[in-house]
């Protein structure tokens, strides 16, 4: 199973992203497949934060268009939805320890822990997520 970062998705969604080809092209292969895909209501809500930021786009999505996207994926047919259970907390503290995480790097580790306790590869454009180990990481 896969469950994509934050850069992913806005890239996906957003048409002006440099990436948005490549992103897309994998969202919609990952959707249709037939076989079951992570999805994160935290990875969801950075995607509504950053696609939304004036300060990111120069016209940013409006709510209701990244709200849309959102639904699409928490509603497609083999959709799971990954949240946080109880073994998450050890993983991501065990994260930070071992790579004396910091600053940005905490939500890559808050992340990083979501994927390896669902044993999802993590789907992500941003090298850094190489240092969290065990994590399985791809791109798309």
């Amino acid at each position: 199973m896969t469950l994509a970062d934050v850069n992913v998705l806005v890239a996906a969604l957003r048409r002006d992203h440099v990436h948005h080809r490549r992103c897309l092209v994998w969202l919609e292969t990952e959707v249709n497949s037939g076989a079951r895909f992570g999805v994160a209501p935290s990875v969801l809500a950075g995607v509504v934060r950053i696609a939304t930021n004036p300060r990111a786009f120069a016209t940013p999505s409006t709510q209701d268009e990244v709200l849309a996207f959102a639904d699409t994926l928490l509603n497609a047919p083999d959709a799971v939805v990954a949240l946080p259970g109880p073994a998450h907390w050890s993983i991501f503290a065990s994260l930070v320890r071992a790579t004396a995480a910091r600053g940005g790097l905490i939500s890559d580790a808050w992340f990083a822990a979501l994927a390896i306790e669902w044993g999802c590869t993590w789907v992500t454009l941003d090298r850094d997520y190489a240092r969290f180990k065990p994590l399985a990481v791809r791109e798309p």
